[in-house]
Formats: C-alpha cells, sequence, structure tokens
C-alpha cells in the first residue's frame, strides 16, 4: 500500500474550521469594517463650574488646547446653544463640522461630528466638584468600511488624541502660564530693521502665535472701555472681548456707527451687556466729559485700551486751538487714563493697554515742539512723535501706579489692513497690501495683554504678537531726564487747563 506523503491542501484547513466559525469570523470582519470606538477621559481642575463651562462651551477655543487642531470657527451666530455649528480645521489637513443638538447650562453639551473619514456623537459633561470642577469627554466614532484594512490602529491612535486634548484642556483650564520674557534674539532683529520688519506682516503674526498660550481667564465679570471702537482694530478688539464675555463700553464719534455695533456685537457674540459713549477724542471738552460720566456712573474698569487714532494731513487744528494729531493721540489717551484712575484703582486686575506703532521707532519726542509747529508739516512724523510720546507714558503710569496693582502696557499690532492705513497711506497699502493682517490679527495682542492671567504679571512694556520688543532701536530716539520731566509737566498743565471751569455760586445775602 502506498503511503501519502503529501503536505495538507487548501481544502485540509478549510475542512478544520467547521462552517459555523466561518461564519462567526465573517461576522466579526464586518464589525471591524464598521468599528465603532468609543473614547471617555476625565479631568479635575481647581476652578468655579461656570468658568470652565463658559470657556469649553464656546468650542471655537478648541484650537487653544487641543494640539491636534489649527483653526476653530464658529459658524453661527449667537451665544452657544442648541443648532450652534463649529467647523474645526486639523493640522492633519481635515476638517470636521460640529453641531450641537443638546445643551444643559453648566451641565452637559452634546455634538454631532461630521468629516470625511467618520462620524461621531461627542459629549462633554461638567460637574461641580469638592476641589473645583470635573470634565468628563465621552465620544463614540463611527468608521465606514473603506477604513478597515485600518481598524486595528485606530482605537490605540484616538485613543491618544482624546488623551492629548483633554490633558491641553487641563493645562489651558489651570491657567499657569508664565509670561514671554524679552528676547535677545528679537531685539538684535528689530535693531537691525530687515531681519525684525517681517514680524509686522501676517507671517510673522503666524509664525509668532505657535507658540501662544491659552487665554481662560473669566472675563464675564469684567468691564472693558475701548476707544475708537467702531472700525479697524478696535471693532476686532470689541468683538473679540464680547465673545469672551467682557462687560463692553464702546467709545465713538458716531452715534449710529455706534449703535449698529452694538447691535452687530449682540447678534454675533449672544453677549447683551454691550453699551458706549460718544466723544469725539480729539476735543478735550468731550473726553472732560465723557471723564465726568464714566466717573459719575462710578463703574470698575478692569480693562482700558486706548485705541483711537488717525493720520492728518495737511496739518489741522481742533476747535480749541491744540493740533490734531497731538490732542488725538497724545494728550486725549492722558487725560482719560489719568481721570480714570479711581475706576481702574477700584478693579481687581486693572489693565491699561496703549495702541502704538512701530513708526514710533523712527521718532525722538520733541518736547520744545509737541504740536508740529516748527518746519515742514508732516503728518507721518506727527503721528510717530505722539506714539512715541504716549509709550513714555506707558512707562511713567506704570512705575506710579505699581504699588496699585494697575498694569499699563503698550502693543504694536503690525501692519494690519484697516481703514486707516488704507486711506491715510495710499502708497504703502498698495505695496505692502498682499502681507498685512487682518484687524483681528492685528488686536490680538491687545486683547491678551487686557484679558490673559500671565499678562498680569509684567508693566512697562512694549508688545508685538504677544512678545515683547525694545522701545528704542537706537540711541537716537531716547529722551532725556530733563526731556521726559517737561513732557509730564506739559501734559500736567494741559489736563488741568482743559477742565471745564465750574460756574460761580451767587452769594446768598440775608434780606435787610
Amino acid at each position: 500500500m502506498q503511503t501519502n506523503t503529501h503536505e495538507p491542501t487548501d481544502v485540509t484547513c478549510i475542512v478544520l474550521y467547521p462552517p459555523v466559525l466561518i461564519q462567526e469570523q465573517r461576522a466579526y470582519d464586518a464589525e471591524l469594517m464598521s468599528k465603532t470606538l468609543t473614547l471617555d477621559e476625565t479631568i479635575d481642575v481647581q476652578r468655579p463650574l461656570h468658568e470652565v463651562f463658559a470657556y469649553v462651551s464656546e468650542f471655537s477655543r478648541i484650537e487653544e488646547w487641543d494640539p491636534a487642531v489649527a483653526r476653530g470657527i464658529k459658524q453661527t451666530p449667537g451665544a452657544p446653544g442648541v443648532d450652534s455649528e463649529y467647523q474645526v480645521d486639523m493640522k492633519a489637513g481635515f476638517s470636521l463640522q460640529y453641531r450641537v443638538i443638546e445643551f444643559e447650562e453648566n451641565a452637559r453639551m452634546l455634538m454631532t461630528v461630521d468629516s470625511r473619514f467618520f462620524t461621531a456623537l461627542e459629549e462633554i459633561r461638567f460637574k461641580a466638584s469638592r476641589k473645583g470642577t470635573r470634565v468628563r469627554y465621552i465620544a463614540k466614532f463611527d468608521f465606514p468600511a473603506p477604513l478597515a484594512a485600518f481598524n486595528r490602529a485606530f482605537p490605540a491612535a484616538m485613543e491618544r488624541v482624546g488623551k492629548s486634548a483633554m490633558a491641553g484642556l487641563k493645562e489651558a483650564l489651570e491657567d499657569k502660564f508664565d509670561v514671554p520674557r524679552a528676547s535677545r534674539i528679537l531685539a538684535t532683529a528689530d535693531r537691525l530693521i530687515l531681519p525684525g520688519i517681517w514680524r509686522f506682516t501676517k507671517l510673522g503674526y503666524r509664525e509668532s502665535r505657535r507658540r501662544w498660550e491659552a487665554i481662560s481667564a473669566f472675563q464675564g465679570d469684567r468691564h472693558a472701555l475701548i476707544t475708537g471702537a467702531t472700525s479697524g482694530l478696535g471693532k476686532a478688539a470689541a468683538h473679540q472681548l464680547a465673545a469672551l464675555g467682557a462687560r463692553l463700553t464702546l467709545v465713538a464719534r458716531d452715534g449710529n456707527k455706534a449703535e449698529e455695533l452694538v447691535a452687530e456685537l449682540q447678534e454675533q457674540t449672544g453677549n447683551q451687556r454691550i453699551a458706549y459713549e460718544i466723544a469725539d477724542l480729539s476735543v478735550m471738552s468731550e473726553v472732560h466729559a465723557l471723564c465726568d460720566r464714566l466717573l459719575a456712573a462710578d463703574e470698575p474698569v478692569d480693562m482700558l485700551i486706548n485705541n483711537a487714532g488717525a493720520l492728518f494731513n495737511p496739518r489741522q487744528q481742533t476747535p480749541e486751538g491744540f493740533e490734531k494729531s497731538f490732542a488725538l493721540l497724545l494728550l486725549s489717551p492722558c487725560i482719560l487714563t489719568e481721570r480714570l484712575y479711581p475706576l481702574l484703582q477700584k478693579a481687581e486686575s486693572p489693565r491699561v493697554v496703549n495702541v502704538l506703532s512701530g513708526g514710533m521707532y523712527s521718532q525722538k519726542i520733541r518736547v520744545n515742539d509737541l504740536q508740529s509747529q516748527r518746519g515742514e508739516y508732516s503728518g507721518s512724523v506727527a503721528y510717530a512723535r505722539a506714539k512715541r510720546g504716549l509709550m513714555i507714558m506707558t512707562e511713567e503710569w506704570a512705575e506710579r501706579w505699581h504699588k496699585d496693582g494697575i498694569v499699563v502696557n503698550a502693543m504694536h499690532p503690525g501692519w494690519a489692513d484697516t481703514p486707516g492705513v488704507e486711506t491715510a497711506l495710499p502708497g504703502f497699502y498698495r505695496i505692502t497690501k498682499r502681507l498685512l493682517r487682518t484687524p483681528a490679527e492685528g488686536a490680538d495682542t491687545a486683547v491678551w495683554l487686557a484679558a490673559s492671567t500671565e499678562a498680569a504679571q509684567v508693566s512697562g512694556k512694549f508688545w508685538l504678537d504677544r512678545e515683547q520688543h525694545p522701545s528704542h532701536l537706537s540711541k537716537r530716539t531716547q529722551e532725556t531726564r530733563s526731556e521726559r520731566r517737561k513732557l509730564l509737566e506739559t501734559l500736567d498743565e494741559l489736563r488741568e487747563s482743559t477742565l471745564p471751569k465750574e460756574p460761580r455760586r451767587r452769594r446768598k445775602t440775608s434780606a435787610k
């Protein structure tokens, strides 16, 4: 009899697995091909429940705490709630569409997620704990059949993504970031001009923002006063602070524009705590009247953003006889800031933010010609000298009010595409248009200085894109002690001389 020495065939292998096992394997494979993955992560933070919920529920801010996210965009107007929609652009090159379907204040939010790779249901639960707040994130992801080949990689990869996002959220809510320190490299680049000047463009903004930390400090109990609020940088700052929940008082010249802006902010952000004051800040009598109204209201000012500005050509004078650049850009913010000192002093973490310009790098303060009366007038030079003067006042106030806890800083918005730039500098605008930042990008540092926790740790500095920069690039623009003293004396005298004179009271005489 002949012995079969052949290896087992495929038929032999099939015989080893009964039909019932084959069916179970196929069912298991089918399950993997449309596998639902579930993530469940929890963090505890030492923050009040309402603060944590306010931060997380504005879901466009996910870009601040999820390292996988490039940008969050709110696509629907109003306060966060049911039917709010967000586009979340991932650093991996695709986008997610979020829609809120359930929303319970200070308790939970449930969102659907759509993308070309998966759909999901994400729930975030909030609960007060003994130490602060517990946040629980639960997500169920459904992957389509074509991705079945990667089904074994998904669980581990998605779990890492979930843990990373929640770790980022915990760090953001703990809000223990260090203030950025002055950099010798930045200072050297600024002094060499060409290596530093590209930072004024949108390219510099994009490069810097990669290092930024979250702004999670609660703004719902803070009051911001913003001048020049109806266009450009002021309007952008107002939008950002309104979205953060701050109470706003907007200072504008035009009542119709102010009303339109208030309505726009309320509709877009859902923040109804927005008011306006009308004043022409180039006219000192109106500045003083504004101060009188604000002092009478006696509401603390947590954030004062001195933003109002314009560039004038040819030389103009105000009805009170002041050169207009000097009046609007230097004398006005000096009067406003010093007269509102009592309201700043009443705030818990008061900030003053002065919006300056890189043009000040080219000019020294002329204390004997503050109103550009000598020589040929240049609007851009007058503008730069006034901003130089406001930088001096920034340093002076920071030193003077340090013991009061009032933090004063100045910032440069970079080259931003605002109506003022287009109108006042048409040649510059044409050349640089493609490199200009948006107003929102230009206003970011002002908002950060006014709102972030870490910005309260340093005062009297000059900032661009949340980084310290030198206030002078050359000794040529540095004022002497006597020049600084004369500037302070002149501004004090003008502040006092422009105060409205109280009407004399008639003495009462008794009838004889």
